[in-house]
C-alpha cells in the first residue's frame, strides 16, 4: 500500500515517513484490513450528493496521489458549490502526513478567509 498511499517524492526523499507509515499499517490485523476493504467496496457513489454540500469546502489533494487524483478533486470541486481545490506538490494520498506544514498553511488560510 505504501506506493499507492505515499507520493513518489516522499518515498524517495523521506524514508523516515515511509517507515512510520509502514509501522502503523503493520499494526492492523488481517480482519481490520478486510473490514476497511469491505467498507470501501460497499459504499455507494456519492457524486450525486456533492451538490447538496452547503458549506465552504476546501478540497486538498496530493499532486502525486494515485488513489484520489487531482482530476477526482476537480470533479468534486465542480459539483460542490462554494468549494476550492488546492493541490499540494510532491505528496500523495497521505498529504497531511507527508507535508503537515503545507497542509496546515492551506487550512489556516482557508479558515482565515472565512472570517
Amino acid at each position: 500500500m505504501i506506493p499507492k498511499l505515499m507520493g513518489k517524492t516522499t518515498q524517495e526523499r523521506r524514508p523516515d515517513l515511509v517507515e512510520q507509515a509502514r509501522r502503523m499499517m503493520l499494526k492492523m490485523s488481517p480482519q481490520d484490513i478486510a473490514q476497511v476493504q469491505q467498507g470501501m467496496g460497499d459504499r455507494p457513489d456519492s457524486t450525486p450528493t456533492l451538490k447538496t454540500i452547503d458549506v465552504p469546502t476546501l478540497l486538498v489533494m496530493g499532486a502525486e496521489d494515485t488513489l484520489a487524483t487531482v482530476a477526482d478533486g476537480e470533479l468534486m470541486r465542480q459539483h460542490i458549490p462554494n468549494s476550492r481545490l488546492s493541490v499540494i506538490p510532491k505528496v500523495g494520498h497521505y498529504a497531511p502526513w507527508e507535508d503537515p506544514e503545507g497542509v496546515g498553511k492551506l487550512l489556516r488560510q482557508f479558515v482565515d478567509e472565512l472570517r
